[in-house]
């Protein structure tokens, strides 16, 4: 380093922004599902395959302060995922042919790094910049984020908007098992949303996101029941629009609870229309610590191509994939945390367990039990 460039970073020193951790947060989430769908081939000839899976999440997650403008939040989750769905077994493959039909399929190790920066551009506005990337085999996806807020009124109204761009690229395979080069997949979506202050106890806030897809829409492999008693390739549309309304409101209750009550409607170009409804309540007990319980109401219809027993001469779109069946799902669940003040550097420490169990009613049930350890410096 030269004399001149140490002189000009001492004289640079004390306008430099101090980089400041602000919290730390590790999670571990324990997934499992059960059930069948007809999309998957793990099962006997014209019955739908096993859906099982089990997710091992570990998660960690840091919140910076650059100064007085800049914030970063950098999460980084990890799933080792085991699932029956892939692993149907062809014994008469070479071991080479392994990511969507043998053992080796069977357990996959996927990770994610996810960058959220925002800067204050005045003491009313914030724009945030998000890059993220994502990896597993046989799949990559790259995504990309812009947005902003605006408070007005007083801090009584905030608006938002934000764009998102997402590009993925995987291994396309037929239902042999045989690769056939790469697929690419590409969304691009914006949301747009609004809060505002009713009352000194009440607050509310409405959003509509609107995405575009196109590309290669399902994962390559899926199988669609056919008439004949064999299965053949999933046809999925190669473009999608999706919309989505939402509204919530959150209301202070005066026992020292908060009630958060929320909807959904969802409409896309594939003709599913989705409702969702879902409530939640937060209750503190003494001190911290404080319970927190939830419901949720899900109904969708199926769009005009889903089957589960395809003509073999057709040549138009078809899928059985279970997640665009016409169902209804419920889930429950509850959570116990705390916020415990602390000494020193610390200002409180964040420990919290929770359950929810999911209910879909095309034979699908997943249990999701969660735990984290947090700090605030």
């Amino acid at each position: 380093m030269t004399p001149l460039l140490v002189t000009l970073l001492v004289a640079l020193a004390p306008t430099i922004p101090q980089y400041a951790i602000d919290s730390v947060r590790v999670r571990y989430t324990h997934f499992v599902q059960n059930g069948h769908g007809w999309q998957s081939a793990a099962g006997p000839m014209g019955q739908p395959g096993n859906e099982w899976v089990a997710v091992e999440q570990p998660q960690a997650e840091v919140t910076a302060r650059l100064g007085d403008r800049v914030t970063q939040r950098i999460w980084l989750p990890v799933d080792a995922v085991t699932a029956a769905s892939p692993d149907h077994s062809r014994f008469d493959k070479p071991y080479d042919y392994v990511d969507t039909v043998t053992t080796a399929s069977r357990a996959t190790l996927t990770g994610t790094f996810d960058s959220l920066t925002k800067y204050k551009l005045d003491p009313a506005t914030d724009v945030f910049f998000r890059a993220a990337f994502h990896i597993e085999e046989p799949f990559e996806s790259w995504i990309m984020g812009l947005g902003a807020t605006r408070s007005l009124a007083e801090d009584n109204t905030v608006v938002g908007v934000s764009f998102n761009a997402v590009i993925d690229w995987f291994d396309r395979f037929d239902l042999s098992g045989d690769r056939h080069g790469r697929a690419v997949r590409s969304t691009e979506n914006v949301n747009v949303d609004l809060t505002q202050v009713l009352s000194p106890t009440t607050i509310a806030n409405v959003s509509y996101g609107g995405t575009l897809q196109s590309g290669e829409m399902g994962n390559t492999w899926a199988s669609v029941p056919l008439t004949d008693g064999t299965r053949g390739d999933e046809r999925l549309p190669t473009t999608r629009f999706r919309h989505a309304v939402a509204a919530r409101a959150l209301q202070w209750l005066p026992w020292q609870g908060v009630l958060a009550l929320t909807s959904r409607a969802y409409l896309d170009s594939w003709g599913i229309g989705a409702l969702t409804g879902e409530a939640m309540l937060t209750q503190r007990l003494f001190g911290g610590v404080y319970v927190r319980g939830n419901y949720r109401y899900h109904h969708q219809n199926a769009p005009s191509f889903y089957t589960i027993a395809a003509d073999p001469m057709a040549t138009g779109n078809r899928t059985a994939d279970s997640d665009l069946a016409a169902l209804h799902a419920q889930t429950i669940g509850g959570m116990v945390g705390a916020d415990l003040p602390v000494i020193a550097r610390v200002r409180d420490v964040h420990v919290d367990i929770g359950y929810e169990r999911y209910v879909r009613s095309n034979d699908l049930t997943v249990h999701l039990t969660t735990c984290a350890l947090g700090f605030r410096f």
